[in-house]
């Protein structure tokens, strides 16, 4: 799968596609492109089969804060549209 088809679905996952703010929506693809550029989003595949366990889990920590950071940037886009009612 190519990197921009990860990153949109990536977006639609978690349901940032739609973000009201432009510069938001423009901020949060470039996130996701920097994160696939570097693999963080798919070194935890890579991992699996070589990494020590503390090396897995730390992946998967890092991976957990940024499903986080997505959820929370969603919220906050939620909240926003709402006051600009």
């Amino acid at each position: 799968m190519a990197k921009e088809e990860k990153i949109t679905k990536t977006l639609s996952k978690y349901g940032l596609e739609d973000l009201v703010d432009d510069r938001d929506r423009s901020a949060v693809y470039q996130i996701a492109r920097n994160l696939y550029g570097t693999g963080l989003m798919d070194a935890g595949t890579r991992m699996q089969l070589f990494a020590k366990p503390t090396d897995k889990m730390q992946v998967i920590y890092q991976r957990a804060l940024i499903e986080q950071n997505w959820i929370i940037i969603r919220q906050l886009d939620r909240i926003a549209s709402l006051l600009e009612r």
